[in-house]
């Protein structure tokens, strides 16, 4: 089957189309839901360290139950996994909503903090089950577009979920921003609800062998030490690791801050978060253009030096146009080193232990999220540091780890690894993201 048969087909599956409608749908509310949240605590309380303890409680799970939830999704139905989380998101939601209306703060920062905490691990069940879901949905030939089609599902969110914030934010209440949110995921539920999976796949999934759970643990030990035992692989997660931790603090925690300093109101906020999604949509376009930096992958460190330089340029931020400027960058940079990285992750990964190593990948991005948040909370909070110069320093060391790159003979000679030479290039989607 051609690949223009197999984008036809697709359009007429409905159960992808339903898929695909949810997932925009949840991950829209999941990327407002996160800017409502940060930006209530920092305008409410103005607390920098309940906003990074709160980032800590919602990460921590994540981190926990990733592999948990990679499990669930190799035992369980699918559908039903993603149906449960985005349910329970729609009820947590909820029940803070009311707990806001009852105009009292007392309970805010453990209401908040059990918020971050429910949130965190249903959300690391949704995406594992979310991930492996296609190959029940849709054919081999059409796997590939597939993949292609929830990429820009992901990035429509991260354009949309800034927009529904910064509409909410101008039109009304804390309380009724976050029951409109637990309401989208209601109606999430319902496009997962309708799914219909193969009947082969469905089979499958009901006889899972009771042997399965003694099993797994050896499954993952072995991704593991086949991860370790290719020292590229090693490279790009450890660079990841430690990027992440450079980034997520300060762009997290130090966004937020920053902008409340300036004077500036949500919206603006928001409108930063847009730019930020609109420089991923078009990095994600140049990356398609120039065929995913195959041959040219020296120039991933010089992206990523970029990327830390558009980090450090908020520091400087005075005037919000200035500001969108350099989230677009970051952005742009952001999918230009990903989507070249992950490919080659692909590429060169045996099929039978690419899903335990892209898991190890996930794990990696947020590894040190937490810590991340502890020391910028730290920092804040004995006033060793403002949210200025958490973005100035961090986007230096972000820049100072890419560019390091360049000196590791391995990285500089990861294209003549034989697999890679050997593979022509396809567009495939790529679904897990370096930086978190």
């Amino acid at each position: 089957m051609t690949t223009q048969a197999a984008n036809n087909m697709l359009w007429r599956n409905s159960s992808f189309i339903l898929l695909w409608c949810g997932t925009i749908l949840s991950a829209m509310a999941d990327g407002a839901f996160f800017i409502l949240l940060s930006w209530f605590i920092v305008d409410v309380t103005g607390s920098e360290a309940m906003l990074g303890t709160t980032l800590i409680c919602m990460s921590i799970p994540r981190l926990l139950f990733m592999l948990a939830g990679g499990v669930a999704a190799d035992r369980w139905n699918r559908k039903w996994i993603m149906f449960l989380s985005i349910l329970a998101r729609g009820i947590i939601l909820t029940g803070f909503s009311l707990l806001l209306m009852n105009e009292n703060n007392s309970f805010l920062p453990i209401s908040a903090y059990v918020l971050a905490v429910l949130f965190g691990t249903v959300d690391s069940f949704f995406w594992p089950a979310r991930s492996s879901i296609l190959p029940s949905l849709v054919t081999r030939e059409q796997l590939a577009p597939a993949n292609s089609m929830m990429e820009i599902s992901q990035q429509i969110s991260m354009v949309g979920g800034p927009v529904v914030s910064a509409l909410l934010i101008k039109t009304t209440t804390y309380p009724v921003m976050f029951l409109i949110l637990g309401a989208a995921f209601f109606a999430g539920t319902l496009f997962i609800l309708s799914l219909r999976l193969n009947p082969s796949e469905q089979e499958s999934m009901e006889r899972e062998p009771a042997s399965a759970k003694t099993s797994y643990l050896k499954d993952i030990m072995g991704g593991i030490r086949f991860t370790f035992s290719v020292p590229i692989l090693c490279i790009i997660f450890v660079t990841s690791l430690f990027t992440n931790m450079m980034f997520s603090g300060p762009i997290n925690m130090g966004i937020p801050l920053h902008v409340k300093d300036l004077g500036w109101d949500g919206s603006s906020y928001s409108s930063l978060s847009i730019s930020l999604g609109i420089g991923t949509i078009v990095g994600g376009i140049l990356t398609g253009l120039w065929k995913g930096f195959r041959g040219k992958f020296i120039l991933l460190p010089v992206i990523l030096g970029f990327m830390g330089v558009g980090m450090s340029s908020l520091f400087f931020m005075q005037q919000l146009t200035f500001g969108l400027i350099s989230m677009f960058l970051i952005g742009m940079t952001l999918t230009m080193t990903n989507i070249p990285l992950i490919t080659y992750i692909q590429t060169i990964v045996p099929a039978n232990v690419l899903g335990r190593v892209m898991s190890l990948l996930s794990l990696m991005s947020i590894g040190f999220g937490p810590v991340s948040y502890a020391l910028c909370s730290y920092l804040l909070e004995a006033k060793m540091a403002t949210p200025g110069l958490l973005l100035f320093s961090g986007g230096i060391i972000f820049t100072c780890i890419g560019l390091s790159l360049l000196f590791i003979p391995a990285f500089r000679k990861m294209e003549q690894h034989p697999d890679w030479k050997r593979t022509t290039v396809e567009t495939s989607g790529v679904s897990t993201s370096l930086s978190s």
